[in-house]
């Protein structure tokens, strides 16, 4: 049986300190690790992808199979480079060339290619020590083309922008 028993005579003082003008207005305020530009650089992904989605509506066909995955085919408007579009998109690098069964580079000009929609709104991450940098790379240099990224858009966010 537990009993707990009235404490009495408590002495609740803290004693309080001025501290000078000087000193609040000059806050040092750090944020050590905090994640802070990777956040910034998510929402910034994400708003990049829905202004490059709704700006290229017409040239993009929605593709939702009863069985596999969703995915589009961007037809290309005659001037967009698979750089630019990897960049406006936030795919990784080799992802589109390992989904269209290409050699594609970042300087050809689009045509009906095919992009997944779980490829669609990643951007790359700080790593925060050498040894999470060394493992990025390894994974990376396995085929892990996703290693080292966050995602900031889902796929019912993709068909939105596309609707």
């Amino acid at each position: 049986m537990l009993r707990i028993n009235q404490t009495t005579n408590v002495d609740m003082s803290a004693s309080i300190a001025a501290s000078s003008s000087t000193e609040a207005s000059k806050p040092d305020i750090s944020f050590p690790d905090s994640g802070l530009d990777d956040y910034l650089t998510g929402k910034n992904t994400k708003e990049t992808v829905k202004n490059t989605l709704r700006a290229h509506k017409q040239n993009i066909e929605l593709h939702v199979p009863w069985i596999g995955s969703d995915y589009i085919i961007y037809k290309g408007d005659g001037k967009t480079t698979y750089g630019t579009l990897r960049q406006n998109l936030g795919i990784p690098p080799r992802v589109l060339s390992e989904t269209n069964g290409k050699n594609l580079s970042d300087d050809q000009i689009v045509k009906n290619t095919k992009i997944y929609l779980e490829d669609i709104g990643w951007y790359e991450t700080t790593p925060q020590f050498e040894g999470e940098a060394a493992d990025i790379r390894a994974q990376r240099s396995y085929g892990n083309h996703f290693a080292g990224y966050n995602r900031s858009v889902t796929n019912d966010e993709v068909k939105a922008y596309l609707k």
